[in-house]
């Protein structure tokens, strides 16, 4: 009996080790969307071109905080459906 529960912890953590650690996950971003508010907001004056630097910085640095190497971040127009997450920039920013 405890030979089974002994099999039953250390398999469960090894799928979480997996799971955590090597499995590649999969994140979609919204960046068109993202890109066409910053260059509207850009050519209307609203936004100077430091801040525009800035923002595209932050972005960057956001999706490094946020993401492992193994997570694969694809645009949200090539996924057509599935359970994935969804990164979104400007709610990042707030």
């Amino acid at each position: 009996m405890v030979s089974i529960v002994a099999s039953l912890v250390i398999t469960a953590g090894l799928i979480w080790g997996y799971d955590q650690k090597f499995a590649v996950k999969i994140a979609v971003i919204d960046m068109s969307g993202y890109v066409d508010r910053l260059k509207s907001d850009y050519t209307q004056g609203k936004l100077s071109q430091e801040a525009l630097d800035e923002n595209l910085q932050r972005l960057s640095r956001q999706i490094q905080e946020k993401y492992s190497s193994n997570t694969i971040l694809l645009l949200n127009e090539v996924v057509v459906s599935g359970n994935v997450a969804n990164f979104d920039p400007a709610r990042q920013a707030e």
